[in-house]
């Protein structure tokens, strides 16, 4: 679980992920609370995490070559910090 879900391995992951999905188009509005969790994710996983070069990395990755998958990329990373936080609290 530690090896699956470590930071090169999951990022990794996201991008190959996300280079073979196809997004449907649904328009999901920006407000508060979203935006305040995509800063709330860039101070954890891109400033104090140790994962901060993989994140940093997705982000120029999906703002790059798939700027409409940015918020799934985010999302997916958040979903790998719990997972790891998990990982790191039940297995030994």
């Amino acid at each position: 679980m530690k090896r699956i879900y470590s930071p090169r391995k999951y990022y990794q992951c996201i991008r190959r992920e996300l280079k073979e999905l196809k997004l449907p188009v649904v328009t999901v509005p920006a407000d508060w609370q979203r935006l305040l969790a995509f800063f709330r994710a860039c101070l954890r996983l891109g400033i104090l995490g140790k994962e901060r070069y993989q994140y940093r990395h997705l982000l120029m990755w999906a703002l790059v070559r798939r700027p409409r998958w940015l918020p799934l990329a985010v999302t997916l990373a958040i979903y790998g910090y719990h997972y790891r936080k998990i990982c790191e609290l039940h297995i030994r």
